[in-house]
């Protein structure tokens, strides 16, 4: 068995891990309590380079078409959602209204200002436009060469964030597919080709020490992101979060490698994009509901934790009844050829 074939045979519950991580980290993040977790938007442009690297190891079958499946129709119908709110329902958003440039805009992941940030209607649709640049880039890379294609990617992506780094471009879209977080996405290819490189390692089998010892290193990561933050100034976003994102990744991947992990662990992985994506109007209108957040006080902290829950909850439930078999139905209808099925997607679809 070759190592591409190891790599991609591997139990990758490890990465639902992450995903579990990183989306709770935001949640944590849009409490007004903490403030604290934005750093599991670059643990998720980690994943993606990871993933988009291994998907392709072996086909690069309806690669494009996978992706807009997986991101585009639930990050729609948010949008839509979220449009129709602030058309009918005003009062129930803050400062979202009824934009219909800004719903275009939103829908074709073009960056566009709200106040001083890109920020589309749907809150956090603007990690999207970097998921789905990336995603072009690397078709464009595969379009040159598949053997090459981590490297081209990468080459592609630092050259736009050292033009970023040259030019203060006045365009809102070139300003934006310029930043150096991008270079998260150039981590996660970079920690394919070393997890690629250790598949005979990994097949042989990880002494449990060894598995300890970089568990315990990814933990260390995580739990230092909060902390790393502090050298932003210096090391920018990529450098302070980007990195040690890519350390624990590397590290939970290898030390849980060929593990299974708790169903439900694996379960608020699988609906990471549903939580990520929707817990900013769960918490709204709990807020609405029962005010509070409104200040901080012993109430606010002991009610934080039911608000993850419901959060998480509510994701399971869009995951398990919307997303999951919307994205089934669209690859069906979409990717099967009527004449025979194509196999099994993936690990990360």
């Amino acid at each position: 068995m070759t190592s591409a074939h190891t790599a991609s045979a591997d139990k990758l519950d490890s990465i639902q891990l992450l995903r579990a991580i990183a989306a709770t980290a935001v949640v944590v993040y849009h409490i007004p309590l903490f403030r604290e977790g934005a750093w599991g938007v670059d643990i998720f442009f980690v994943i993606s380079g990871f993933i988009m690297a291994l998907v392709t190891e072996r086909s690069t079958r309806h690669f494009f078409a996978k992706r807009v499946i997986r991101v585009v129709p639930l990050y729609w119908l948010g949008t839509f959602g979220v449009f129709g709110v602030a058309l009918l329902l005003p009062d129930l958003l803050d400062n979202t209204t009824a934009d219909v440039a800004g719903l275009l805009k939103s829908l074709l992941f073009i960056p566009y200002l709200k106040g001083d940030s890109v920020q589309p209607l749907l809150f956090l649709g603007w990690t999207l436009n970097f998921e789905m640049f990336f995603y072009a880039v690397f078709a464009l890379a595969m379009a040159i060469s598949h053997r090459h294609r981590l490297l081209i990617a990468s080459g592609l992506l630092l050259g736009l964030v050292l033009l970023g780094a040259l030019v203060r471009f006045e365009s809102v879209v070139l300003a934006f597919y310029t930043n150096e977080i991008l270079l998260e996405f150039v981590l996660g290819m970079g920690c394919y080709a070393f997890y690629r490189h250790t598949a005979a390692w990994r097949t042989a089998g990880i002494a449990r020490q060894t598995r300890t010892a970089l568990i315990v290193m990814g933990v260390a990561c995580i739990v230092c992101l909060p902390f790393s933050g502090l050298l932003h100034p210096w090391l920018g976003r990529s450098g302070s979060w980007g990195i040690p994102a890519a350390l624990a990744f590397l590290a939970l991947v290898h030390g849980l490698a060929g593990r299974q992990l708790p169903p439900r662990v694996v379960l608020i992985g699988d609906a990471s994009f549903s939580l990520y994506l929707f817990h900013p109007y769960v918490m709204k209108v709990f807020n609405k509901v029962f005010h509070v957040f409104d200040a901080p006080g012993p109430l606010a902290f002991v009610m934080a934790p039911l608000t993850i829950g419901l959060c998480l909850l509510v994701a399971v439930g869009i995951y398990r009844f919307v997303e999951q078999p919307m994205t089934d139905w669209l690859r069906s209808k979409l990717l099967t050829p009527r004449s025979h099925a194509i196999g099994a997607p993936l690990p990360g679809r």
